[in-house]
Formats: structure tokens, C-alpha cells, sequence
């Protein structure tokens, strides 16, 4: 069964008794407002199978369990989809165990640490398609006595599990989307809040989402020494609860201020 997805820019496939739900409940990094929509995939049970999030900066990055963890591969394939190849891999936090589609080569998955929750299934525009598996959840198929990654792994062996994957690599454009550049004239006011910080955007020439997005990408590259630095993209200082950070944007040459909330 086709269904359409970021406001009918973009095709998946479902199982004829798995639904489709817009939840409306969107991450910082949905900044592109034209195909912005995020989803609940259930399956015929109302259980939730996969959340997806459709407007993602390119260059955001966003993983569910906010501290770094070192990802295993669950699924792995040569198939290329826009010219890469999809992996499966999983995180833990507190409460379970997370299984994502991402995009890597053999060479990244060789020096990965943590993957990245974002694939480009049209090069243009990026998307977060995940699974969240409860540590309490009864897995169809699984040996309940394993857990962590070998509980994932199991679960990679499934029936659910693999139609949960044609779902996610079924994913594609319709309808032609073409991001407009970092920092084009936005009508954002001069400053905004956040989940956990406040910014004033002075001269960044950015949106207030798009600030947002800038600085959840650089804090993805593990700051040390109070500061981190993306070539190409731009750099910031942290920011303390006693004293502000800021952000330079390198491809309007300008700068926003950050402080804890």
C-alpha cells in the first residue's frame, strides 16, 4: 500500500495492515517548512514500528539517546541507493535499543563510531527513519533471554523486521525539492529559545531553525577545550551556564550567540 509523506514530496510502501500517522512532533533540525512532517508507521497490532521525520538540514545530525555511543551493525548492504550503501545499526540508552537507517560506505563503517540518524533518500533533502526497541518489549521471533545488541541482531533475523526494512528502503521522491542556501533573507526575529539554549542571531544572516541546526551539528563532533571547528561549515564556543557561547557561520561570514536556559 503507497502512502505519501512530507507534505506529497515523497513515496513509502506499507505492509496492507501497517498504518501511517502525522504525529506533528518535530526535532530542531525540520527546518524546510515545504516538506516538514513527522510520522508513526504501526503495524496491524497499533504497535509503533518505526518513527519518521521528513525537512531535515542536511547537515543535521540527531540521535535519540543524546550521549555518544559506539553504533553496531546489524544490516549491512552493497544495494546502492543514490549512489551509497544502507546499514542498519543500533544504539543504546537507558531504555532500550534503537535501530536506524543510515547511509555509509564500507570505508565509514570501518572508522564509525557513532552513525549518523540522517539518510539522504534524494540528495536533496534528508530524512530520520528509526525503531525503538523497549528493554520490556516481546519480540516475535526473539529469544527473551538475549539482550542489548544481540537482541537486535536476533530481531534483524525476522519476519517483522524485514518488512519493517522494505518500509524504510521503499522511501522516495515524487516531487522535486530543492533546499534553499544557508542563510537566505529570512523574516526570523533577532533572537529565539530553544530546547536548551537561547540565541541571538545577530549578523548570522540565519532563521532561528536554522541556528538551531548549525549548532546540534557542531556539537555532534565532540567539543574539547571549550570550542569545536567543521572546515567548511563554521565553529563554536561552548556555552556555560555563567557565560555565553557563539557561533561562526562560514557561508555568510557572520555570527550568533548562544546561552544555557
Amino acid at each position: 500500500m503507497k502512502r505519501t509523506v512530507g507534505k506529497g514530496h515523497f513515496e513509502l510502501e506499507l505492509p496492507a495492515d501497517w498504518s501511517l500517522k502525522e504525529t506533528g512532533d518535530y526535532a530542531e533540525g525540520q527546518i524546510y517548512e515545504d516538506i516538514k512532517s513527522s510520522y508513526s508507521i504501526r503495524n496491524a497490532k497499533g504497535a509503533q514500528m518505526a518513527v519518521l521525520g521528513t525537512g531535515i538540514e542536511f547537515y543535521w545530525h540527531g540521535e535519540p539517546p543524546m550521549t555518544q555511543v559506539h553504533n553496531e551493525i546489524v544490516d549491512f548492504s552493497d544495494k546502492a541507493i543514490n549512489g551509497q550503501s544502507y546499514v542498519f545499526a543500533t544504539s543504546e540508552d537507558s531504555t532500550g535499543t534503537s535501530i536506524s537507517l543510515s547511509m555509509a560506505s564500507k570505508e565509514q563503517l570501518a572508522e564509525a563510531d557513532a552513525l549518523p540518524w540522517v539518510f539522504n533518500p534524494t540528495q536533496s533533502s534528508a530524512a530520520t527513519f528509526y525503531r525503538v526497541i523497549e528493554d520490556d518489549e516481546q519480540l516475535a521471533g526473539v529469544d527473551p533471554s538475549l539482550t542489548e545488541i544481540a537482541r537486535a541482531k536476533a530481531y534483524a533475523k525476522t519476519p517483522e523486521y524485514r518488512q519493517l526494512k522494505s518500509v524504510m528502503l521503499s522511501m522516495r521522491e515524487i516531487k522535486k525539492f530543492t533546499a534553499p542556501p544557508l542563510g537566505e533573507a529570512s523574516t526570523a526575529p533577532a533572537s529565539c529559545v530553544g530546547a536548551k539554549y537561547s540565541y541571538d542571531l545577530g549578523n548570522s544572516q540565519l532563521s532561528c531553525d536554522e541556528a538551531k541546526a548549525f549548532l546540534q551539528r557542531l556539537l555532534q563532533e565532540r567539543p574539547s577545550t571549550g570550542g569545536v571547528e567543521i572546515m567548511g561549515v563554521g565553529a563554536c564556543m561552548l556555552a556555560w551556564e555563567d557565560a555565553p557561547g557563539f557561533c561562526l557561520v562560514e557561508s555568510t561570514g557572520g555570527r550568533f550567540d548562544f546561552s544555557v536556559r
